[in-house]
């Protein structure tokens, strides 16, 4: 501004591209409001070290952030003896970090398991999702939460083999632990259904079908379970009262669903088991009627 020539390079100051020195920037900008809006940077000569001020000519310097260092001033910088102090306290929050980490690995490791364990389940395999969920919870024992998952997770796998019994052996350990939208009380009662079969515990298999209707009877499926717990009340008992209750539970739920194959192939055992006075499972049934019982 001033076409001085003399002045040294960090001893002026840019404004909106155009250098100033002390002088003249604080004759054109005394007062703080005349910046607003300019463009202001800190004019930093690259051969003056920013830490010792000595000059090297035409020789540029390495810089520490934006600040031209000499070698001998980097060295003092990068090789500064800190306080004793100083370095035990950062030994200490060194050995803290450390230990917490290894104390919460376990948690890592156990949220790891968990995150792969509910997409096997997710995916229908629930064998591999038990066995993740069963390790998460050997390696967390303290959270309970985790330890009811697997149990749970255990008792579904159980149920997709019909192992019903066991299967509800777990869902009772863990029904008072999981949330309510994990149909813990349906998933019960259809371990029930499974297990009275099993047993040979008709009345058992009745009241459970019951039950399950009793949650939804727009279901096909639950009204011919209703009728099939009667078929098999007739057929070891042959009272004809049980006789007609099945078959009226058998029509209604026809009138639900009369076309599915898996329904149709369904009241076809149960025919055969009123007719026959019989009680196979439907596995069984298949095997020796693949293509159907007729009378």
């Amino acid at each position: 501004i001033c076409d001085k020539k003399d002045i040294p390079m960090n001893d002026t100051i840019k404004i909106d591209s155009k250098v100033h020195c002390s002088n003249c920037f604080e004759t054109h900008f005394s007062d703080q409001n005349d910046l607003e809006g300019k463009l202001v940077e800190k004019e930093i000569d690259p051969t003056i070290c920013s830490s010792c001020s000595k000059d090297f000519g035409n020789v540029e310097l390495n810089k520490i952030s934006t600040y031209p260092i000499c070698s001998e001033c980097e060295t003092t910088i990068k090789n500064k003896t800190f306080p004793s102090w100083v370095k035990g306290f950062f030994i200490a929050i060194l050995v803290i970090v450390v230990a917490s980490f290894i104390w919460n690995w376990k948690f890592y490791s156990a949220y790891s398991d968990i995150k792969k364990s509910n997409t096997f389940f997710q995916n229908g395999d629930y064998s591999n999702a038990t066995s993740l969920m069963r390790l998460a919870s050997q390696k967390v024992p303290e959270v309970e939460d985790i330890k009811s998952i697997s149990i749970y997770f255990n008792g579904i796998d159980l149920l997709s083999k019909d192992k019903c019994s066991e299967a509800l052996k777990e869902f009772e350990k863990c029904k008072e632990k999981i949330p309510a939208d994990y149909d813990i009380n349906t998933l019960i009662i259809q371990a029930k259904i499974g297990s009275t079969f099993e047993n040979k515990d008709y009345n058992g298999f009745l009241e459970a079908s019951k039950e399950n209707l009793d949650l939804d009877t727009t279901l096909a499926i639950s009204l011919a379970s209703v009728a099939s717990a009667y078929a098999c009340i007739y057929a070891d008992k042959g009272k004809e009262d049980d006789k007609l209750n099945a078959l009226k539970y058998l029509e209604k739920a026809k009138q639900i669903d009369s076309t599915s194959q898996e329904m149709k192939t369904y009241y076809n055992m149960l025919d055969y088991r009123i007719y026959s006075h019989k009680i196979i499972k439907r596995e069984e049934f298949i095997k020796q009627f693949p293509n159907g019982w007729t009378k």
